[in-house]
Parts: structure tokens; sequence; C-alpha cells
């Protein structure tokens, strides 16, 4: 199956090659695609791959959905809709919680709302300038060392990288394996990373790549302010620019990135209530048909979800997407370095 969806992708997307083989190597297996057959061939198909995140105190099961594509031939008779229902269903099967995606084109946004989805990702960007960046750096022990990508990376580069993002509330997390598949694609478009040292200790990070003259700060992660400030300081010298582009988690999301889309109703209702014991609010969920089981009426009180309608209790009705909004704007997830 694997050459066939391999075939079907370069049909439907203009990737190079190396990308295209660096996430058929790396990415894909055949238990994390979903496919629509006809005449004997796949027409329609998508990869659910797996991503660890932080919410409500807890690490949740999600799936990132990937490569989302139909044949040319077979399009406009709704074989990507039933796929993603299909796929819903045996995300909740598996315990997942809640699916994410990066749409590709604009237009896609309400096509994927349609399946339940939200726009809930986003993220910062700001333009930095070298003159604020001149100040000397007070610990003279203080260097920056470009990280040679490879299979493998130092133990404490990693360690680092997973420690800072974990401290993130409502966040993708990229296990190793992941990061090195990250660090794979940083190396094909020509990126570096770049770890700040104090005391021969990493206290921040930066993947870094150059697009159209501009240098592009995809993901910085720092111990402290200061970290923060000494590594940009040093990357405005690294690149010998008087420019950078610094992308950053922010509560206003800026700029929109992904969907989300809730998978299971009662189990994130439940996170919720643990985490937040003092909120009491009651919704009715309605018109999920992928999966039904999550039509119902919630009580959310005193750190608890119950299902079913209580007497006496006034229910606001929501749809999926209407529902996943909801519960993740006062979040505001953030998600980076995505294969998107």
């Amino acid at each position: 199956m694997k050459e066939e969806v391999k075939a079907l992708w370069k049909l439907c997307f203009d990737d190079t090659d190396d990308f295209v083989d660096l996430y058929f190597r790396e990415r894909y297996t055949d238990d994390i695609n979903m496919a629509v057959y006809k005449d004997g061939k796949v027409i329609s198909a998508l990869q659910m791959i797996p991503y660890p995140m932080t919410f409500c105190g807890e690490t949740i099961q999600t799936s990132y959905i990937s490569g989302a594509c139909t044949h040319p031939d077979y399009r406009k008779h709704g074989a990507m809709t039933r796929l993603l229902a299909d796929t819903h269903r045996r995300m909740y099967t598996d315990g997942v919680l809640l699916s994410t995606l990066i749409p590709a084109e604009e237009w896609l946004k309400g096509y994927y709302a349609r399946s339940g989805y939200a726009v809930c990702f986003g993220y910062g960007e700001q333009k930095l300038s070298v003159d604020n960046y001149q100040q000397p750096v007070n610990n003279s022990s203080s260097r920056l060392k470009n990280i040679p990508i490879s299979h493998s990376v130092p133990e404490e580069i990693y360690d680092f990288f997973a420690v800072q993002m974990k401290k993130r509330m409502c966040c993708i997390q990229h296990p190793m394996q992941d990061f090195l598949v990250i660090l794979a694609d940083l190396r094909l478009g020509g990126g570096c990373l770049l770890a700040g040292y104090s005391e021969g200790k990493v206290v921040s990070l930066a993947f870094c790549v150059e697009e159209s003259g501009c240098v592009v700060v995809k993901e910085l992660l720092a111990e402290s302010p200061e970290a923060k400030h000494e590594l940009l300081t040093s990357l405005f010298a690294f690149y010998k620019t008087d420019r950078l582009s610094y992308i950053f988690p922010t509560l206003h999301n800026d700029k929109p990135l992904g969907m989300a889309r809730v998978i299971n109703v009662e189990k994130l209702l439940m996170l919720v209530a643990a985490y937040n014991k003092q909120w009491e609010f009651c919704l009715r969920i309605t018109e999920d048909e992928a999966i039904p089981t999550n039509n119902d009426y919630y009580t959310v009180c005193g750190g608890r979800c119950t299902r079913g309608r209580k007497d006496g209790k006034t229910y606001h009705t929501y749809t999926i997407a209407d529902f996943t909004r909801l519960l993740l704007e006062a979040e505001h997830p953030y998600m980076s370095l995505m294969l998107n």
C-alpha cells in the first residue's frame, strides 16, 4: 500500500522528491494510513500521526491528519468526507481524544468545518531588529553552538527541548522519534539548530531557516528571558543580518494555523472538570454524525462530568465544531515544527 499512497501523494501535492522520500521513510506506516478504494486502487488517503499534547495539567493522545488527498478523477463524490468520518471513528476506538490538522489552503477551513473542525491553533510573528539586540552578553561563559543535524542528537539537547515544551500548558509535544524527523526536515530546508550554552549547560534552543532572504526563527525555547535575549543577540551575529522573523506562542493567536476536532467529548470534559473544580456548566452535543455516542447532555459540576439530562438544569446546545472552539479557545493551543 505504501507505494500506492506515495504515488497518490505525488500526484496531489507539489512537494519535492526529497521531502516525499523523507516522509514515507520516516513517518509513513500502513498502520496509521486510512484509505478509500475504488476500481481496485487507492483513490483517497490520509495518515493519522500520533502526537501527545499537554491539556488541563495532563498529557492527552491526539492524532494529526496528514496527507489527506483524493485522486483528481474521483473528487467531488464524497470520498474524503467518508474517509474523515471513518478516521474519526477509528480514533475514538483507539483512545484518541483530539484530532488536529493544518489546512493546505484557506478554502479548506470551510471544508473541514463540515466534518467538525474549528480553527483553534495560532501563533504570533514578530520582526526583530539588530538595534535592540546589541547589548553585551552578561555571562562571559555563554556561547552559541551550531548542533550538527544527523540521525542522532546529543541527549542534553532533546532533554532540554522536551522539558521546555512541556512547560506550555496546551501544546503539541514531540517525542524523540518525531524530533529526529523535525531535524531531518530542517536539514532538507537548509536550516540550523542552534543552542545557547551557559556554564556548560544548554539554556536555549532555536530552529532557524532562511526563507526569501530572511532568517526565520521557527521555534525558540529558553529557560529565562535573559537566555532568550542572549540567544537572539547571538543569532544576529551568527547569520550576519540586521533582521530576524521570530515565531512564538501568543494569547491573541494573531495568525491562525491549525484546526482541531474533539473526538471524545466525555473524556475531555472529565479532564476539564477535574482541572477546574470551581466550574459549573451544562451543555448538549448534537449533530456529530461520525461519532454519535458524543451526542448527549453533559453536566460539569464539583470537579466531575456526568452524562444525561438533569431536571432543573439549562443546557446550551453545541455542534462538535462549536464545542471544540469553546473548549480550546480559552486554552490558546499551540503547535510548532509540524510537517505541514
